[in-house]
């Protein structure tokens, strides 16, 4: 049996991750990047693995076959493609989310063209049991056409839109939007670096079949007040033309279905479900690598849909209208609306 290597980058979070590879079998976590020297020392010991201050080092001396890159917002995802694909890494995960503004952006697609890396983006709802019965029931029609989505989150933009955006998209089946209208308000930073997106985010987006989705990512997280047992952190309600679905992070997630006389129903706690979302993510890498047939549901392509989707509503918040989509968000106009956030 194939047994997959796995260098882990980043110690703060990474030692949250590479727990994820313990007992799968075919994988094995063999060694952690850090640049801090105590956190370097504390994963090695915790992981039993061999440790390294340099990237490029731990590549030359490892020769892994995975890398999952678990680093902070503020460092750009494109830096590690490229040794990698030197090193002949088969599989990269990457952090959500993907980039702060488009030229990241521009530059992790132009540094992924002409390599044979599978990326993934640690979206590991998708891995949860409400995200496979969504997907069941796309492929077999029981819920209709979707008409209407609402999705909130309380939090962090740089942290908590990226994941509801994903939800979104698996919602209305990874297409993307067509218009989209918005508001923006306050400047969110990072610790001490400058401002890297707004504070809060209200959008409705329409995508294709007359699809509305009602995007709410701030701080307060008005719209969940009237869900209930809802959680403010991370929140979906789908509308169909043969029922309705919900998911809420910390709560419960369930659907009615038309003709039925009860809804299904199960409870919700994050603090449990990550983990277990968070194996099945992992593992999934290691059967795309054996069996192409067999993609992962993280792929990168359904990732930079929803950073696209997100840079829409900036430039409609920039315009101040509704806009067709595309054209995106460019780099310039991305510095227009920091300089107005901030003034």
């Amino acid at each position: 049996m194939k047994i997959y290597r796995t260098a882990i980058v980043g110690a703060r979070r990474g030692v949250h991750h590479a727990r994820a590879y313990q007992d799968l079998g075919n994988m094995e976590v063999v060694a952690i990047c850090e640049i801090d020297d105590q956190r370097r020392a504390d994963a090695e010991a915790e992981l039993n693995v061999a440790g390294y201050a340099d990237y490029e080092e731990m590549l030359k001396q490892e020769q892994p076959d995975i890398v999952h890159a678990v680093t902070m917002p503020t460092v750009p995802r494109y830096i590690w493609i490229e040794p990698a694909a030197q090193a002949g890494v088969r599989a990269l995960v990457i952090e959500k989310p993907i980039a702060l503004r488009p030229e990241e952006a521009e530059r992790l697609d132009s540094a992924k063209e002409g390599t044979d890396l599978k990326i993934i983006v640690n979206h590991q709802r998708r891995y949860m049991p409400f995200a496979d019965k969504i997907r069941e029931f796309q492929a077999e029609g029981k819920l209709g056409e979707v008409h209407f989505v609402r999705a909130s989150t309380q939090g962090e933009i740089m942290d908590m839109d990226t994941h509801l955006m994903d939800l979104v998209l698996l919602a209305v089946g990874d297409v993307p939007p067509t218009h989209v209208w918005a508001t923006i308000e306050g400047g969110e930073t990072y610790q001490t670096d400058l401002l890297n997106c707004p504070e809060n985010l209200i959008a409705v987006y329409t995508f294709p079949h007359g699809i509305r989705v009602f995007f709410e990512s701030t701080r307060e997280a008005l719209g969940t007040a009237d869900f209930s047992g809802s959680n403010p952190r991370c929140n979906i309600d789908i509308w169909a033309t043969k029922g309705r679905m919900w998911w809420r992070e910390n709560g419960s997630w369930g659907y009615l279905l038309d003709g039925e006389s009860q809804q299904f129903i199960e409870p919700t706690n994050f603090g449990q479900d990550d983990m277990v979302a968070q194996r099945r993510l992992t593992q999934a890498i290691a059967t795309w690598l054996s069996d192409e047939s067999q993609s992962h549901h993280c792929r990168y392509k359904f990732a930079k849909l929803g950073f696209d989707a997100i840079m829409a509503a900036y430039r409609s918040a920039l315009k101040g209208e509704r806009l067709t989509i595309p054209p995106y968000l460019r780099d310039e106009e991305w510095e227009q609306l920091r300089l107005r956030l901030t003034s």
